[in-house]
């Protein structure tokens, strides 16, 4: 009986053994999938990164002209002047002009389209 008892402790012994070396198999194969995952991750992540640092040197590479800058004067003729102001005068009375439209450039195009005429823009 002793005999019996050594060999089936020793086979249960030996069971425990595979069942560890399987655990420890499945256990390395998903540290292994996690390295991998994490390895590509890191890659991703450097080479997104070394994306914007080239892209910012590209940037900075770029020549820069030195133009001296200038203003452009608003010469208006006076007769087209006088036709804004009037023009307007008369939206303001009649209270047709909203303020984002009250603007000497875009009722002059506006007045210009219609060859200033008044009654027609009105």
């Amino acid at each position: 009986m002793s005999v019996r008892r050594r060999s089936e402790s020793m086979e249960g012994l030996f069971s425990f053994d595979e069942r560890k070396d399987r655990r420890s198999d499945v256990e390395n194969s998903e540290d292994e999938r996690r390295r991998l995952s994490i390895g590509s991750l890191k890659k991703k992540a450097l080479n997104a990164s070394n994306k914007l640092t080239h892209s910012l040197k590209k940037r900075g590479k770029r020549k820069v002209e030195n133009r001296p800058s200038f203003t452009i004067e608003d010469v208006r003729d006076e007769e087209e002047e006088r036709a804004v102001f009037s023009f307007q005068q008369e939206l303001f009375s009649r209270n047709l002009l909203p303020d984002k439209h009250n603007d000497y450039h875009m009722l002059l195009r506006f007045l210009k389209a219609r060859k200033f005429d008044t009654e027609k823009a009105i």
